[in-house]
This record gives C-alpha cells, structure tokens and sequence, in this order.
C-alpha cells in the first residue's frame, strides 16, 4: 500500500517538478553539494575581447586557423569555473529539502550524545553515517539520491550497521527553488531496527535579502514539506497511528560560510549551526540540538561533519 502510495504521489508531482526553468539555472558547479545557489565569479565581455587580442599575433596572415584558434581560447575562458571548491553550510538539521545531488558520492557522520527511542529503554549516545550517490539532470530532467543511513554502531540495544536505504527525486524549477519527493528506509537492515519507512513532498526557496553573497544574512532558505512515517507527531507515533505531519525549516546565511538553522521536524523543534570553514575544501561542520521544545527524553545535542565529491 505505501509503494502504492508513494507512486501515485510522485505522479502526480513530477509533473509539476518538470517545468521549464522561470529563471536562469543555478550554476552547475553547484549541484552536487547542498543546493544553496552561490555566485561564481565570470569575466566580463571585455576581459574575453582583451585576452583574445593579447593571444592574437600581429604578424600572422590572418588565416582560418589563427581565427579558429582565437575562437577556441574564447570558449575554454568562458567555460572556465573561477569559484573555489568549498562546502556550503546547511539548508535544514534533519528535514529533507527541495534540491538534492545529481552526480557524484557525498557522505556525513554524525554522533548524537542521547538518543531518542532506543530498544529496552536504551537511550545511550550513538553514532550514525550516512553516504548516498548522485544520479540524473535536476537542472533538464530529474536528479535522483539512493542512499544508506548508518543508524547506528550497536548502541542502545540495536544491531552494529542498522538502517535503511532511501531515494530521493528532485527537480530545480527555477534558480533557488526546488521541489523533491522521497521515501526514507523504503528497505530497512538489521534485525532490531526501527526506522519508519516515510514518504515526502518538501519544496526549498531561497531568497535573496541582500545582493552580495559575503553580506551578513544575504540568504535564507525556507523549506516546508509533507511526509508520514517519521514526519507523523509523537502522539501519533506512540498510538501507532497512519498520518501525514507537516515539517519546515528556516535557515539564514549570517556569513557566507555559516548558516544558522531552526526547524520544526513534525515532531519537536530543532536548532542548530552549520559551518563550511575552508575555502578551497568541500567540507561541512553541524552542531545542533533536537528535541529542544520537550520531545522525547530532552534535548538531544549532536555533531556532524559532511563532505561530497
């Protein structure tokens, strides 16, 4: 029946997910890694008409193949990408957002000094780790994730290597905004396992409050999102209820490299920070609080580290 379910629901959103672009895409430099549009850095017209004249020799004749020549050393300068390899801070802690990878491997390791829901009344910290591939065009068509959430190093009564495998489709409909649809743990491994299989619609905006993106608080990206499973409220998930929740987050761009995140996850509130530190380094820095509202045992505080290639 959630197969079922999940089916229908892509249908019927997919087509809303392959619109034409109302904007000038985000740049593609961007796509493998989270999804918030940075500004590259181009050369200006007269920059090309410049290195091209400089590469021009005056004392040719002038024949096809210096013209040839000349046309392609413009092009390879106009390919060229200026920005530095970084990460990008977050968009949300937890909840699932609107832009997703579409080619290459990323990966995330995380450690949480409580848990929530541990068998026996277990509630240990633990660690968990997370990798997934990129596949697809979010930009022309569709991207899509299929990844693995490592739930856990055999804390709190479940078994070392626990989780589920989840997929992801995704689709950038104009620039800084994108819709995805998913299922989490559509296949769950381990014995005591007990991750919610969780169907959801999220969409991400992000909106530009400022120009310059080195501006203090320049962005921020809003996400709402529908989903069951994990999505549902605490009451429903105690009473074993079957119902759809509503998720969101906000997060705000205080510094080029730092994002400060609060969000609602269907259950609890959630605040946190995300740092990328190096500017030539794809990697991303997590430090967070779940459950801050009364959730569970208390508040839950967790670190978290991601990388993509």
């Amino acid at each position: 029946m959630r197969i079922l379910i999940f089916a229908c629901s892509t249908v019927l959103f997919l087509p809303f997910m392959s619109l034409k672009a109302l904007a000038n895409p985000l740049s593609t430099s961007q796509e493998s890694t989270n999804l918030d549009p940075i500004e590259t850095t181009s050369t200006s017209n007269d920059d090309l008409t410049i290195t091209a004249e400089n590469s021009w020799n005056s004392n040719s004749n002038n024949d096809d193949s210096d013209v040839e020549e000349v046309k392609f050393k413009l092009q390879d300068i106009s390919q060229r990408n200026f920005t530095p390899s970084r990460g990008i801070p977050s968009l949300t802690i937890a909840n699932p957002y609107g832009f997703g990878a579409d080619r290459g491997f990323y990966t995330g390791l995380s450690y949480q000094t409580d848990t929530r829901g541990g068998l026996d009344g277990e509630n240990d910290g633990d660690a968990t780790w997370g990798f997934g591939v990129g596949l697809g065009n979010a930009q022309k068509a569709i991207g899509a994730e299929l990844s693995y959430n490592f739930a856990s190093f055999g804390q709190n009564g479940r078994d070392f290597g626990s989780g589920g495998f989840n997929l992801k489709l995704h689709r950038k409909v104009a620039q800084g905004w994108g819709v995805s649809a998913g299922w989490n743990s559509f296949l769950s491994i381990g014995d005591d396992n007990d991750l919610d299989d969780s169907l959801y619609l999220s969409t991400t905006k992000i909106f530009r409050t400022r120009e310059n993106l080195n501006s203090a608080f320049s962005r921020v990206g809003a996400t709402i999102g529908i989903g069951n499973g994990q999505f549902r409220s605490e009451d429903d998930i105690f009473d074993n209820n079957e119902a759809v929740n509503v998720f969101g987050s906000l997060a705000f761009r205080v510094a080029r490299p730092v994002s400060l995140i609060t969000e609602w996850t269907g259950q609890d509130l959630a605040m946190g920070l995300s740092v990328s530190p190096f500017r030539t380094v794809p990697l991303t820095i997590n430090l967070s609080a779940r459950d801050i509202a009364g959730a569970g045992d208390g508040a839950r505080f967790i670190f978290g580290v991601g990388s993509g290639l």
